[in-house]
């Protein structure tokens, strides 16, 4: 009898620790000693070639992210459903961090712990960290080189970033996505030095190239259209219901169009021929975006050295 209740207790022992569910992991800023101890060794940025400028905004930081010629990687998108940029940015002996290629951020970030792993070093004016926090966030992040970035085969020498004095889940950077906890960020002010960024997702990786220009097939391409500069992020122009603006291309949105309004929109031109009639509209601050949900059903070519972005027709066989 004392083995069948043994036995009894030890089964539903089992059962209780197969449904128990994984806490999710959350923030953390880091303590105030590692702060300090960061802060303290912030280096001047002309010493690694990188130039300082005034703008009326301030002081800005500018320069690094050299990119090695004729290297190409294709990457798996680790997230679906849409598919999204997150990535596995590499590091030492087989280590793997996801990060999200983000083309509507200007900025690049990477969590605390993951940065200092990658070697990052605070750099400023005068060796005065230059902090910033990003709208929505509580948490200020520190401006900082990192020595390399590899995603694949392809290495980004001295990228700035900022890096975020806190561990864990990226708040508003993470876009919304919790699965894969991402570590970082590569916004704009990287991805720009690139010659292509192509998401093809019928297959689900995004390309990138860093010295091959794009050759479009014709009888594919759906619209060719100008990049135009605009607050460090990618962007064209095209017109909401006949009103002519700035409209962010942006592949790490989970929606169709994205507004500050979130009203209905009848209609979005982005070129001639090439319209959106009554997509499903979110809210997000700032200026009208495309997400991942209109621009999975084309091909999407980003050429920031051409100042070009193509969109064109998937294929009906599988693409390599």
């Amino acid at each position: 009898m004392k083995k069948r209740i043994v036995f009894i207790l030890t089964s539903v022992l089992l059962m209780l620790a197969g449904c128990k569910t994984t806490e999710p992991e959350k923030t953390t800023p880091v303590s105030w000693e590692e702060q300090q101890a960061y802060l303290r060794k912030v280096r001047d940025p002309r010493v690694f070639g990188l130039g300082i400028y005034q703008t009326p905004s301030g002081v800005e930081i500018r320069g690094g992210g050299r990119l090695h010629p004729a290297q190409a990687e294709a990457l798996p998108m680790l997230v679906d459903e849409p598919f999204r940029p997150v990535v596995n940015l590499h590091g030492n002996f087989g280590v793997q961090w996801p990060v999200l290629l983000d083309c509507a951020s200007s900025a690049s970030l990477m969590e605390f712990n993951t940065a200092r792993k990658a070697g990052a070093l605070a750099v400023g004016e005068q060796r005065v960290p230059k902090l910033a926090t990003r709208p929505g966030d509580e948490i200020p992040s520190c401006l900082s080189l990192i020595p390399s970035l590899r995603l694949g085969q392809l290495f980004v020498e001295s990228p700035l970033v900022y890096v975020r004095l806190a561990n864990g889940p990226l708040g508003p950077a993470a876009r919304e996505i919790e699965e894969p906890v991402l570590r970082g960020v590569v916004g704009w002010n990287i991805l720009q030095k690139l010659e292509q960024i192509q998401f093809v997702y019928s297959v689900g990786h995004v390309v990138l190239k860093t010295t091959e220009a794009y050759e479009p097939n014709p009888a594919l391409v759906v619209a060719e259209l100008p990049l135009v500069k605009y607050a460090g992020v990618c962007a064209v122009r095209g017109t909401v219901d006949g009103q002519d603006g700035v409209i962010l291309i942006d592949p790490a949105g989970d929606f169709e169009v994205a507004a500050s309004s979130g009203g209905g929109v009848s209609m979005l031109q982005l070129g001639e021929n090439f319209s959106f009639s009554n997509p499903a509209v979110s809210v997000l601050p700032g200026e009208v975006r495309i997400g991942a949900r209109l621009l999975q059903n084309y091909r999407v070519t980003i050429c920031p050295q051409a100042d070009k972005i193509y969109f064109e027709t998937k294929p009906v066989f599988s693409e390599n």
